[in-house]
């Protein structure tokens, strides 16, 4: 099922799988992660409130607070008590050295994974510079 969820000018596209095995909040989290790091949730911009989202989706609002409080741990969203709640900018501070930290364990998850499944190194980059472009819209 796809939602599309607008406040003002700003929109979030959800589609949501009952069936596919995935909670409904790691869906939520994943594609709005997506829409951030894609570009199509720009920073500053207003996102539905937890009540507003859940009504939409027909969720428990406590499933909504959940993904918003991960998000918001991760850094992707702020919230203005009274004014709503944002994406947060884009944040350039890490040194190279923190970004290699944070992102080692799943590139090394990634790599074994890769193995495991008969799949070439060679093979792994080319999917991973495919979906840099899905993700990007430009080639790597």
């Amino acid at each position: 099922m796809v939602y599309l969820c607008t406040l003002g000018a700003h929109a979030i596209y959800l589609k949501i799988d009952h069936n596919a095995g995935i909670p409904v909040s790691a869906q939520i989290a994943e594609q709005i992660t997506y829409q951030v790091v894609s570009g199509k949730l720009a920073p500053g911009a207003k996102i539905p409130s937890v009540r507003a989202l859940a009504a939409e989706l027909t969720l428990n609002p406590t499933t909504v607070a959940r993904v918003y409080q991960q998000l918001e741990a991760d850094g992707l969203i702020y919230t203005q008590r009274g004014r709503g709640t944002f994406i947060a900018p884009h944040r350039t501070a890490y040194t190279l050295a923190e970004k290699k930290r944070r992102l080692s364990p799943a590139i090394r998850a990634l790599v074994l994974e890769a193995g495991k499944v008969g799949l070439d190194y060679e093979k792994l980059q080319h999917l991973i510079d495919e979906e840099i472009e899905a993700i990007t819209g430009e080639k790597p």
